[in-house]
């Protein structure tokens, strides 16, 4: 009897260790932990998921502050390194943020359809990313010099412009951005990580929009 219970015992505290590494393993396999420049599209984008299924999932929203280091909840398998930069996985990040914003009125892939796409809050008709600004107080927005997290980031020259949607502010002035068409890659990213927004390269007098 007391050989049959230690053989059980045994064999319970084998079948427990096997469960915790193979839980382990499924947990290894189920999370991902991020790393400089990473934003919820471009890890959707890695592991074949909606970028707004992405963030709920993991308690937030599309515009919710990640940084390096946290860890996210994934679906699925991830795509090799150079899989993942593959024109082909540019399309379909850009036509599932586009299904998951159908009223975005600006077109797909601009500056400010992708700035439309996470700030759902901005006009329809603002014209390009040049004209925000001036549309934006035209309709009551406050429009400032400083930059603030869920503040969109407008640079005007006198053209075409840009915007971009902010999600961090450093204590040195640096921030970071998601945004589309940055160096023509037509789907929403963060693809500078911390920048002056002073002497980013990109053109034009900087301002932002705050939401009402």
């Amino acid at each position: 009897m007391k050989k049959q219970f230690l053989e059980k015992a045994v064999f319970t505290v084998a079948a427990t260790a096997a469960t915790v590494v193979l839980g382990n393993k499924m947990a290894d396999a189920d999370t991902y932990t991020l790393q400089e420049g990473d934003s919820f599209f471009s890890v959707a984008q890695r592991y074949h998921m909606d970028a707004y299924e992405l963030a709920s999932m993991n308690g937030k929203d599309i515009t919710s502050l990640i940084l390096p280091g946290q860890t996210l909840t994934v679906n699925g398998s991830a795509a090799p390194d150079n899989q993942a930069a593959a024109p082909a996985d540019t399309t379909q990040a850009t036509t599932e943020t586009n299904d998951a914003n159908a009223n975005n009125t600006y077109p797909v892939g601009q500056c400010t359809w992708g700035v439309k796409a996470v700030a759902t809050w901005a006009g329809d008709w603002w014209g390009n990313g040049g004209d925000w600004a001036s549309s934006a107080s035209a309709q009551g927005y406050t429009v400032g010099n400083t930059p603030a997290v869920g503040s969109i980031m407008c640079w005007t020259d006198g053209g075409y412009g840009h915007v971009a949607y902010v999600t961090a502010v450093g204590e040195d002035g640096k921030v970071q951005v998601l945004e589309s068409n940055y160096k023509d890659q037509q789907w929403v990213d963060n693809y500078r990580g911390w920048f002056d927004p002073n002497n980013s390269g990109t053109p034009g007098s900087v301002s932002y929009i705050y939401p009402n």
